[in-house]
């Protein structure tokens, strides 16, 4: 899920993806199983997840049985 406005910031408060200074959010990667438990997270600031479709599909692969 990408957001792509959240104007209070709650959603991102929650995901902890708020920055602290800046009035925007940061880039959090997260994967949420069946059960809605947080199985991946990964906080890159502002940069981009290094070959991120495969590195988020093998974490998929990894964590979901």
């Amino acid at each position: 899920m990408t957001l792509l406005v959240d104007k209070k910031g709650a959603i991102a408060k929650l995901y902890d993806a708020d920055h602290r200074v800046l009035p925007l959010s940061k880039r959090v990667y997260v994967i949420i199983d069946k059960n809605m438990k947080v199985i991946y997270r990964k906080d890159m600031g502002f940069a981009l997840l290094e070959n991120q479709t495969e590195t988020l599909i093998r974490e998929i692969d990894d964590k979901i049985q």
